[in-house]
């Protein structure tokens, strides 16, 4: 049924008819720079009634069909630019949306997309533990990146007057937790 997979078009719809949705799985883990392949798109709805009847819409303008094992909380269909996944995870939405950004995807279509943190969560618990590994060295990557870039962009520190201060604490207390211990040793005193 479809004539070739576009992500963007099954979003693009999504959008049209105000479905509300958190982007998940393989197109969200390339919004966040994986360069991983798929061929579905996968969202997570909310439990909101109203939201389902956009759905219905948003997939009658697809040309959707519902295809595959139907779960609990999946359903999948294909459309006419490819696969579609859909989950309902009716106790942790909320949590998912707080935690989730809004990227733009190119061809002017944005949407709301799972954290890197809970996706890596979301393979491990399909027992997809490639995509997890793959999808942790992409954070591990980023966090690096992230933290060099505030090591060039920040100022050395300057000492500070109560840093010295500090020290010495630092000192006596050793000095005290030895002692209490019965392992008291020489202490060299340094002039500073």
């Amino acid at each position: 049924m479809a004539e070739e997979f576009d992500p963007l078009r099954i979003l693009a719809g999504l959008r049209a008819h105000g479905v509300s949705y958190i982007l998940i799985g393989g197109v969200a883990a390339a919004a966040h720079g994986s360069p991983v392949e798929t061929d579905d798109v996968d969202i997570c709805l909310p439990p909101d009634n109203e939201n389902l009847e956009r759905m219905g819409y948003a997939l009658e303008d697809l040309g959707a069909r519902e295809d595959g094992p139907v779960g609990e909380h999946r359903v999948s269909f294909m459309t006419v630019a490819g696969r579609l996944d859909c989950f309902e995870n009716p106790t942790g939405f909320a949590e998912l949306d707080e935690a989730a950004t809004t990227l733009d995807l190119g061809r002017g279509v944005t949407a709301r997309v799972a954290p890197l943190e809970q996706l890596i969560e979301f393979k491990r618990a399909s027992g997809d533990l490639q995509g997890a590994a793959h999808l942790t060295a992409l954070a591990t990557s980023a966090l690096q990146e992230e933290q060099e870039q505030v090591a060039v962009t920040s100022e050395p520190e300057k000492p500070r007057k109560t840093d010295r201060i500090w020290k010495l604490l630092e000192d006596v207390d050793s000095f005290l937790t030895d002692l209490d211990r019965g392992q008291l040793r020489r202490h060299r005193r340094t002039n500073t």
